[in-house]
């Protein structure tokens, strides 16, 4: 099987790669910064599977899956991202995806993704199975159960264990300093951690963001 996936943190994608690789009769993963460069290989060696990230530059995540079903792309297409509102996986599923992860899934879910859309069926993780029937799971972290973290909060997470800091991180998504350090603030009372240190390590190692 041949699987392409895009996404434009190189970090990210190199574990995932390294997880898809790892899939029973994967022979080779092709990996792309942005969905247009995927679309473009598409166009010249059509792949078994295709994943894709959301946010993403000059094409994202629906962007991309629209434009692939718009040239008659019937290849099975599976969203992998960390946004987990209900609003986003319902639009995925109306453009034609085929399934839906989350980043910090478990290796199981990335082999059983590729097995059932290789069979013609969908594949949702649980959380994303609750996501569509509009439930908020909290975050569990060494069993100790934490409220759960907002879309935008996910986002500023994420960019803080990328090395960003607040100023970049404001820039980035279009919002005030003061508005990411509330969102930070936020975040590290939920976690219940009193440094930008020690929330990053739990968020990579516990899985919340990889």
């Amino acid at each position: 099987m041949l699987i392409y996936f895009a996404d434009d943190h190189k970090l990210v994608a190199l574990g995932i790669q390294n997880l898809l690789v790892s899939v029973p009769g994967v022979n080779e993963v092709r990996h792309f910064l942005n969905g247009k460069s995927l679309i473009l290989a598409c166009r010249s060696i059509k792949p078994t599977a295709v994943f894709l990230d959301i946010e993403m530059p000059e094409m994202n995540g629906f962007e991309t899956l629209e434009q692939l079903r718009a040239e008659g792309f019937d290849i099975p297409i599976i969203m992998l991202s960390m946004l987990d509102e209900k609003s986003v996986i319902d639009k995925c599923l109306e453009l034609g995806a085929d399934g839906y992860l989350f980043k910090n899934c478990e290796e199981k879910d990335l082999h059983n993704a590729i097995a059932c859309v290789q069979m013609g069926a969908q594949y949702f993780s649980e959380v994303a199975k609750q996501r569509i029937k509009g439930e908020k799971s909290p975050l569990i972290i060494d069993k100790i159960e934490y409220p759960a973290l907002s879309n935008r909060e996910m986002e500023v997470l994420k960019l803080l264990c990328d090395g960003f800091g607040v100023k970049e991180i404001a820039e980035r998504l279009f919002l005030s300093n003061r508005t990411i350090e509330t969102h930070k603030t936020n975040i590290m009372k939920k976690m219940d951690v009193n440094n930008t240190v020690k929330l990053v390590s739990i968020a990579i190692k516990h899985g919340i963001i990889k």
